[in-house]
C-alpha cells in the first residue's frame, strides 16, 4: 500500500521538494458554451494505405474509355462493371458520367444516392500544387513511406509551423479559444491528429471500445483514491514546478476519467452493432460519448476511429474483408446516430496515409502510392457528388503530368480541400488567423483547389 501511494506523488516523479498550499486542488471537468448547437466530426482513418481505386472506379466514360484504361493498368485486380454499384458523377468536370462503388460497400452507395455522401477524387498530402516535373523538390517529405505519411497526414503541416500538433487538435484549440468548448476523443490510443498546443485547448481523451474502467477498482485501503488526491493537492508558489506538473496532470486525469465514466456508463445503445468487428466497436463507443455532450457541456466533439490492415502488397483480395467490415460498422453507426437525432449534427471524414498503385505487384497486390479518392458523409453533407477530377490517364507521361511509374497518381487536390469546408461548418471563420492555424498550408493553393462550407454542406444545417 505504501509503495503504491509513494509512486503516485510528485516527489517520486521529480527531484523537487513539494510544499502544499493547504488547499484542495480544483480541476475543471466542463466549460460549456451557452446554446451553441452540437456538432461532431468523426475522423475515420484506414491504416496501411487504402486501395481507393478499388473503392471508386470509372464506369461510363466518353469520349475516352477511362474504365478500359483502368482495366488495362490494373490487370488481374481491376474491377469489371458488373462488380460495381453504378452512381452518377453529377459533375461535368469528371471524365466519366458515371462511376462505380465497390460492391462490398453498399452503405456508401445508399448514402451517395440519398444525397448525404460525397467523394473527393484524387486527393492527398500536398504542400502546394505539383506535377511530375517538380513534385520531389516541392514536397519535402518521405513520400510513399508509411511512418512519414501517417504522421504528416494527421498533422497536415509539412513545414511544422505548429510542430507537434495535429489538424484536429488545432481545430479544437481555435474553437475553444473562441469560446466554443471542443472535446477530442481517440478510440485508438493517443493520436497526433488530436494534439493541440499546450494551454490552448483541452487534452484528448483516449478511450477503449469498451469504455472507461474504474480507476483503482481494488484499492489496498479504504478511501485510497481520496488519499491519492490529497497527496497531490494544490502546491505553494515556491514549490517545485515539475512535481506540480505531475500532480496537476494526475489529478486532472483522475477527475475527468471518473466524471466521464459515470456519464458513459449511463448511456444506452439502441442499434445492434456487428460482433467481432473492432471498428464497429469504436463507432459504437462514439455514439455513447455523443449522448453525454450535454452533461459535459461540450457543443463540439472530434473523434478518431481507426481500422487497420490496408497495406495490401500481396493478394489484394483481403481488401474485400476490410471493406465488408467497414460497411457493417458504418451502417450500424448511421442507424444509431439517426435514432439519436444527431445525424444532421455529424460528419464522418475518411482518410488514409496514401492510395495504392494502380499497377499490381507480381503477387496480385498493390504498392504504396499517393493520391486517390476519399469520402465524407453525414446528414448535413451536400452529397451525391464526386468533387475534384478523377484521373483519365494512369500511365507515366500523361498529358496532365500527374501519373508516375506503376500507376502512382500525384494528388490534384490537397487534404485541405475537404478540411477547409469542414472546419468552416464546425465554426472556424473562412478567412483569418484561426483558419491559418488549422490549415497552415491552405494559402498555398488556389481557391479552386479548396472547398468552402457551401460546397460541402447543405446550408440549412
Amino acid at each position: 500500500c505504501m509503495q503504491q501511494l509513494i509512486v503516485v506523488t510528485g516527489e517520486f516523479h521529480s527531484t523537487n521538494f513539494v510544499t502544499q498550499s493547504g488547499e484542495d486542488r480544483v480541476t475543471e471537468t466542463a466549460v460549456g458554451s451557452g446554446n451553441v448547437p452540437y456538432k461532431a466530426i468523426v475522423y475515420l482513418y484506414l491504416d496501411g494505405g487504402l486501395d481507393s481505386y478499388s473503392m471508386l472506379v470509372p464506369h461510363t466514360c466518353s469520349p475516352i474509355d477511362v474504365h478500359q484504361r483502368y482495366l488495362d493498368i490494373r490487370r488481374s485486380i481491376g474491377l469489371p462493371k458488373e462488380e460495381l454499384f453504378e452512381i452518377p458523377a453529377n459533375n461535368p468536370d469528371q471524365p466519366c458520367t458515371t462511376f462505380g462503388i465497390n460492391k462490398n460497400l453498399p452503405v456508401l452507395k445508399d448514402l451517395y444516392l440519398n444525397g448525404t455522401l460525397s467523394f473527393i477524387a484524387n486527393a492527398g498530402l500536398l504542400a502546394k500544387p505539383v506535377t511530375a516535373d517538380n513534385y520531389r523538390g516541392e514536397t519535402p517529405v518521405s513520400l510513399f513511406s508509411h511512418n512519414t505519411m501517417i504522421l504528416e497526414t494527421k498533422a497536415n503541416d509539412i513545414f511544422d509551423v505548429f510542430w507537434g500538433t495535429g489538424v484536429g487538435g488545432r481545430l479544437a484549440d481555435v474553437l475553444t479559444q473562441a469560446g466554443i468548448f471542443t472535446s477530442t476523443f481517440s478510440l485508438f490510443g493517443q493520436q497526433l491528429l488530436l494534439t493541440g498546443e499546450a494551454g490552448e485547448g483541452t487534452s484528448q481523451f483516449a478511450i477503449g471500445s469498451s469504455g472507461l474502467p474504474q480507476f483503482n477498482a481494488n484499492p489496498s485501503i479504504m478511501n485510497m483514491d481520496d488519499v491519492i488526491m490529497a497527496l497531490n493537492n494544490d502546491t505553494a508558489a515556491d514549490s517545485g514546478f515539475h512535481a506540480e506538473t505531475w500532480s496537476h496532470k494526475l489529478s486532472e486525469s483522475l477527475t475527468k476519467q471518473e466524471f466521464l465514466r459515470q456519464f458513459i456508463d449511463a448511456t444506452v445503445v439502441n442499434t445492434t452493432f456487428p460482433p467481432d468487428n473492432a471498428v464497429a466497436d469504436q463507432f459504437k463507443m462514439v455514439t455513447r460519448i455523443m449522448q453525454t455532450q450535454q452533461e459535459r457541456g461540450s457543443p463540439r466533439d472530434i473523434f478518431y476511429v481507426q481500422d487497420s490492415g490496408y497495406d495490401s502488397h500481396v493478394n489484394d483480395e483481403k481488401l474485400i474483408g476490410n471493406l465488408d467490415r467497414v460497411n457493417a460498422a458504418v451502417e450500424a453507426f448511421v442507424t444509431e446516430v439517426q435514432f439519436l437525432d444527431l445525424w444532421e449534427s455529424t460528419v464522418v471524414i475518411q482518410f488514409s496515409e496514401f492510395a495504392r498503385s494502380l499497377s499490381p505487384t507480381s503477387a496480385s497486390g498493390t504498392d504504396h502510392a499517393w493520391g486517390g479518392p476519399h469520402f465524407m458523409f453525414g446528414g448535413a453533407v451536400k452529397g451525391g457528388q464526386i468533387l475534384g477530377q478523377y484521373p483519365s490517364d494512369f500511365r507515366e507521361g500523361d498529358v496532365n503530368r500527374i501519373a508516375l511509374s506503376r500507376g502512382r497518381m500525384i494528388p490534384t487536390l490537397p487534404w485541405d480541400a475537404m478540411w477547409k469546408g469542414t472546419a468552416e461548418w464546425f465554426g472556424v471563420p473562412a478567412v483569418g488567423p484561426a483558419m491559418d492555424k488549422v490549415l497552415p498550408m491552405h494559402r498555398n493553393f488556389p481557391p479552386s483547389s479548396l472547398y468552402n462550407e457551401t460546397d460541402l454542406f447543405q446550408m440549412s444545417s
